[in-house]
C-alpha cells in the first residue's frame, strides 16, 4: 500500500480506478458499499500514455468524476507483478523478482506491496509513473495497490481450512489464480485466456504442479457472469466447483479500500 498525506475530509464518498490495458473501471462508494461505476474497453492492449489519455478524457466528459473525494485508490490491474514469499524478500533484489516476468525500463516505477493480508508474501509490480502523477496533481493524496493484493486481503477468512481451495477470478482476457493448501498460500499467478480451454489448461497445469487432488480440492470460480460452459468444462475434471455467491458483494470488497 501507498499514500500521501493530504486529504478532502468534507466529502464522504470515495474513488477507486482500475486500471489495465485492456480497459478502465471507475468506482464511487461510501460506507455502505459501491454507488455507480463506470468503464471504458481499449480496442487494442494500450500502453500507459494511451491509458492517462483515456483516464483525462473521462475525466473531462464523465459527470460521475466531477467531484471531489474523500478518498482516491488506483488498482494497478497488469501482468507486470510476481508474488514474494516475505521471508525472502530483500529490497536491494526487488527487481530481480519482476524482470523475468516482464520486460522493466528506466521509466518504471516498481512498487511493493508488503505483507499482503496474512499470506505472507510481498506483490512486486509496476506501477504507471504518469498515471501515479496524475492522480497526485489532481488530488494529492492517493493509495495505490495491485489487484493480486486485493484478491489475498480479501480471503483471509479464507485460508484457516485444511481442505485444498482454488480460485479463479475470471476477466475478459485474464484471470487470476490462487491456492491454498493446508491453511497456506502455494501460489498465485495472472494468466491470459481467448477460450475456456485456456482456463483449464493453466488450471490443471498449476494445481498438478502443486501436488493438488482433483477429487479432493475446492474450486471457487469468481466471475461477473457465471458461463456454464466453463463450469461444465472444469466439472469434467475436478469434482467440486462452484461460482462464488456474491460476486457483486466480492467485487466491492475488493474495490471498497
Amino acid at each position: 500500500m501507498h499514500s500521501t498525506k493530504n486529504s478532502h475530509n468534507g466529502h464522504i464518498k470515495k474513488l477507486s480506478v482500475l486500471i489495465h490495458q485492456d480497459g478502465l473501471s471507475f468506482y464511487t462508494y461510501d460506507h455502505m458499499g459501491v454507488l455507480n461505476s463506470l468503464h471504458k474497453e481499449f480496442k487494442h492492449p494500450a500502453n500507459p500514455v494511451e491509458i492517462l489519455q483515456a483516464i483525462e478524457d473521462c475525466f473531462t466528459k464523465e459527470a460521475l468524476l466531477d467531484e471531489a473525494f474523500a478518498k482516491t485508490t488506483l488498482i494497478y490491474h497488469h501482468n507486470i507483478v510476481t508474488s514474494v514469499p516475505a521471508l525472502l524478500y530483500h529490497d536491494d533484489h526487488a527487481v530481480d523478482y519482476l524482470k523475468y516476468n516482464a520486460r522493466i525500463i528506466e521509466t518504471d516505477v516498481l512498487s511493493v506491496d508488503k505483507n499482503v493480508g496474512k499470506s505472507g508474501v510481498h506483490t512486486v509490480y509496476i506501477a504507471f509513473a504518469n498515471i501515479n502523477n496524475y492522480f497526485f496533481e489532481r488530488y494529492g493524496s492517493y493509495e495505490y495497490f495491485h489487484y493480486s493484493s486485493r484478491i489475498l486481503e480479501c480471503r483471509d477468512t479464507s485460508i484457516a481450512t485444511l481442505r485444498p481451495q482454488v480460485y479463479l477470478d475470471i476477466k475478459k482476457k485474464h484471470f487470476y489464480l490462487t491456492i491454498f493448501k493446508n491453511g497456506t498460500l502455494v501460489a498465485q499467478n495472472l494468466f491470459p485466456h481467448d477460450a475456456i480451454e485456456d482456463i483449464l489448461y493453466y488450471t490443471m497445469f498449476t494445481t498438478h504442479h502443486n501436488d493438488l487432488d482433483p477429487e479432493t480440492m475446492k474450486m471457487i470460480l469468481c466471475a461477473e457472469l457465471q458461463e456454464e460452459k466453463l463450469f461444465d468444462l472444469l466439472y469434467t475434471y475436478v469434482r467440486d466447483v462452484s461460482y462464488i455467491e456474491n460476486y457483486p458483494k466480492y467485487l466491492e470488497h475488493i474495490v471498497c479500500v
